[in-house]
This record gives structure tokens, sequence and C-alpha cells, in this order.
């Protein structure tokens, strides 16, 4: 499921990045919405495979990247902090 959620992810972003320039509120939308897979993905990851785990870890480090660490920010979230079921709660 991780890596289906991390796919997933990487489709919004593409999208977000082709409209950067033309349209910011959907660019905006669309790596909202890349956060979140990309949230689910992480959160997935850590309980299947452990917080050290390199998919883990690649994750957590997708989530670290100024664009994600603002949207964590801006919606007052813990990366580490969240569980399954709040995360995939969402879906």
């Amino acid at each position: 499921m991780a890596k289906l959620y991390f796919n997933k992810a990487i489709v919004y972003e593409d999208a977000a990045a082709e409209t950067y320039e033309t349209d910011d509120t959907a660019s905006v939308a669309n790596y909202g919405r890349a956060y979140d897979y990309y949230k689910k993905a992480y959160v997935v990851s850590r309980e299947a495979l452990g917080a050290e785990h390199s998919k883990t870890v690649r994750y957590r480090g997708v989530l670290a990247q100024d664009t994600y660490a603002w949207f964590s920010g801006r919606r007052k979230e813990n990366i580490n902090a969240l569980v399954t079921n709040e995360v995939l709660g969402s879906a």
C-alpha cells in the first residue's frame, strides 16, 4: 500500500509542476494532494516496516522537503506523531 500511495503522490506532484506557472491555485491543490499521499505512504511504511527501514526513511525524506514541510507546518501536523487510523481515515 505504501508504494501505491507514493506513486499516486508522484502523479499529483507532476501535475502540480505542470501547472505551477499557469495556474497557481491548481498547483497548490495538487501539491496538497501529493502531500496527503506522501504522508499516507510514510505512515503505512513506518508501521509495516519500521521507522528505520530504507523505504520509510525515503518517504520521510520527501516529507522533509521544503514544499511538503510547508504543508505540514501550515496544517500544524507532526508527521512523526501521526498514526495509521488518523491518516487513512481521510482516504
